[in-house]
C-alpha cells in the first residue's frame, strides 16, 4: 500500500479534516456573527429612516390658534389692549450648497458674464464662494497671464452675501495647495 492511500485511510478513520463537533462550532458562531449584523444593519436603517422623517418638512398646514375676539362697550378711559402675540415657527429649510475656493488673486465678481461688466467685489486667494447652480452656454478665451484659459461664467454668491459672475478659470472645487520653495532660501 503506498504512502497517499495509507494518509487517506487514516483521515477517514479521523473523521476527516476537522472533526464535526469542530464544523458544528464553527457554523453556530457563522450563524451568530449573521444574525448579529442583521440585528445592526436594520437599526442603523431605523436612524435613517427617523433622520429622514424630522428633515423633511411636514405637508399638514400649519394650525394657528384663532385669537379671542372681546367686545367693548363704550370705555370711559383709555385702556392699553393686550393682545397676545402668536408665534409660528416655520421649519428650517437646510440648503446644500456647493463651495468652490478662489485660485486667482484679485478675482473680479462681477454684475454680468462679461469683462466689460461692473466689478462688484475683488476676491482673494483661497476665498470661499457659493456655486449658485448657474454657468453660461458659451466659453470664453481668457489670457491669465501664465497661461490662456477657454472656461465658461460661473455664478457665485461671495461670502459677504455678495452675488455675481467670476470667470470659470478662477474657481476650482478644491483649494489649491501652497507650494513653498525650499531650496530658494
Amino acid at each position: 500500500m503506498s504512502k497517499k492511500a495509507a494518509n487517506s485511510k487514516k483521515k477517514q478513520d479521523d473523521g476527516g479534516v476537522l472533526p464535526k463537533i469542530e464544523l458544528l462550532f464553527i457554523f453556530i458562531f457563522f450563524l451568530v456573527f449573521i444574525t448579529w449584523t442583521m440585528s445592526k444593519c436594520g437599526s442603523v436603517q431605523e436612524e435613517y429612516k427617523q433622520d429622514a422623517k424630522q428633515d423633511t418638512p411636514s405637508t399638514e398646514p400649519i394650525k394657528v390658534p384663532e385669537q379671542e375676539k372681546t367686545t367693548e362697550i363704550a370705555p370711559v378711559e383709555a385702556k392699553e389692549k393686550v393682545v397676545p402675540k402668536t408665534v409660528v415657527k416655520a421649519p428650517v429649510k437646510i440648503e446644500k450648497r456647493t463651495v468652490l475656493y478662489v485660485l486667482l488673486d484679485g478675482l473680479k465678481l462681477r454684475k454680468g458674464y462679461h469683462l466689460d461688466s461692473s466689478i462688484i467685489k475683488t476676491l482673494k486667494l483661497n476665498d470661499e464662494v457659493y456655486y449658485l447652480n448657474e454657468t453660461t452656454d458659451f466659453k470664453q478665451k481668457i489670457n491669465l497671464g501664465d497661461r490662456v484659459a477657454f472656461e465658461p461664467w460661473v455664478k457665485v454668491r461671495a461670502y459677504t452675501g455678495h452675488e455675481g459672475w467670476v470667470y470659470g478659470a478662477g474657481v476650482h472645487y478644491f483649494k489649491p495647495k501652497v507650494v513653498v520653495d525650499t531650496l530658494g532660501q
